[in-house]
């Protein structure tokens, strides 16, 4: 199997991971070490050179880097019978490597190497594959392509027996991503103290409405600068004109023109974030699937139908929109994931992260989702 520039596989009580070295990588880093050793010989032996001080250096360097890719290859290897984890990595142990007890592991994580950044043309997003401890991180492999790295998290939780946490979620084993305590007759929980979830729980199933994120500082602030440039890039543009062409050019076209871009722009920007803002959420879950419901005064609505066979899990974690940034609930499945309920206090996603998975979990009197 493949994860970004490494290939892993596992045998028996051992899962290897090491760097996949292409035969022109080889034989171009075996060619540059060749030509790296002979020059000495050839200079001092024919007197070409001899005195050429920079071209020395620039074999020197090229021998250490090629002596650098031919030894250092980046390896790992998990031993279940001798309970320990070997890794040469490149970083000082080229010829050696280093060896510490898988005890000292408690999870698998997989997560962003900067969560602050976003994918694009220059800064693709890099997923890493990590085993977690008391005595720190250990960095198993890393791949651009998201699925691959969860494959190999998912391999390695499996083959160690430890949780996962997927991008900041809750760690837990790769078979027990969706198993809760099924609904039956008891009541949920109470809500954390001023909820404003909202909840209705009967035969058809569970039905839960989240409440907007409301204008917090992120979203007040981001109005704030589209009202700032509907309104003062005008302004500032009728001024800045007046100095240059006197007092008829609030008459000119391109006064006009100009004002109406800017207040377009700034009317843009602001119905998208209270887009964001004021949408509220809608989900009818039941051992059928959810249905997913996003309204608000400024967006139609959205209806989203998952069957229980697509979803994949049911998750808290580290998210983020084109607006803003924080913990959700992320439901995973085969096409993707949906994020919502952003801005809530860590007890009510946690509250209602387990009631969905409860709910999806109940068999008793199970509608058609369509019904749900």
């Amino acid at each position: 199997m493949r994860c970004g520039s490494h290939r892993w596989s596992v045998s028996g009580p051992l899962l290897t991971l090491q760097h996949e070295v292409r035969p022109i990588e080889g034989w171009l880093n075996r060619g540059a070490l060749l030509v790296a050793l002979a020059f000495p010989v050839i200079s001092l032996g024919t007197g070409h050179f001899a005195n050429e001080w920079r071209l020395w250096f620039l074999m020197l360097a090229l021998g250490v880097v090629a002596a650098h890719h031919l030894t250092s290859r980046w390896k790992v290897l998990l031993n279940l019978e001798a309970r320990t984890l070997w890794r040469r990595t490149g970083d000082g142990s080229a010829f050696g490597g280093k060896t510490q007890p898988l005890e000292s592991f408690t999870s698998v994580a997989l997560y962003q190497r900067d969560k602050g950044s976003t994918g694009g043309l220059f800064i693709p997003k890099v997923y890493i594959v990590a085993l977690m401890g008391d005595s720190g991180t250990v960095v198993l492999s890393h791949s651009d392509d998201r699925e691959e790295a969860l494959e190999l998290a998912q391999a390695v939780s499996q083959f160690l027996g430890l949780g996962l946490s997927v991008e900041g979620g809750l760690s837990r084993a790769v078979g027990a991503r969706m198993e809760e305590a099924p609904l039956t007759g008891e009541r949920l929980p109470d809500l954390p103290y001023g909820s404003g979830i909202q909840f209705r729980q009967d035969a058809r199933g569970l039905t839960l409405e989240l409440p907007p994120c409301g204008w917090r500082p992120t979203y007040s602030a981001q109005g704030a600068f589209a009202v700032l440039i509907a309104v003062g890039g005008p302004l500032f543009l009728l001024r800045q004109l007046r100095q240059i062409l006197g007092t008829q050019a609030a008459s000119t076209q391109v006064i006009v023109i100009a004002s109406s871009l800017f207040i377009a722009c700034g009317a843009f920007f602001w119905l998208w974030v209270a887009r964001e803002a004021t949408s509220r959420w809608s989900l009818n879950a039941s051992s059928r699937g959810i249905e997913v419901t996003r309204y608000g005064p400024w967006r139609p609505r959205k209806v989203l139908r998952l069957p229980r066979s697509r979803i994949q899990d049911i998750d808290v974690r580290d998210a983020r929109t084109h607006v803003s940034r924080g913990r959700g609930i992320v439901i995973e499945h085969d096409q993707g994931h949906e994020l919502l309920g952003m801005d809530l206090s860590q007890e009510e996603l946690a509250w209602a992260g387990s009631a969905l998975r409860r709910a999806l979990a109940t068999r008793s009197q199970a509608l058609p989702l369509d019904a749900v």
